[in-house]
């Protein structure tokens, strides 16, 4: 088990974290996502057997939102 944490722009209600929680935990391996609005940081435990660290980028920008 990995764990992911990364800074995220764009987030500016608890829609966007939903959203993201929800595109984030439907990977292959991710097993538990916290995102934190306000600091725009988001913790993934995943599988990097399943999901690399470049899959949590692509759903991330594909979501809309920047990792930075």
């Amino acid at each position: 088990m990995e764990h992911s944490t990364l800074k995220i722009e764009g987030m500016t209600c608890m829609g966007c974290v939903r959203t993201l929680t929800s595109v984030l935990s439907a990977l292959p391996g991710v097993s538990h996502v916290t995102i934190d609005l306000e600091s725009g940081i988001a913790k993934v435990d995943h599988n990097a057997t399943l999901t690399s660290p470049d899959a949590l980028s692509h759903a991330i920008e594909g979501a809309g939102f920047e990792l930075i």
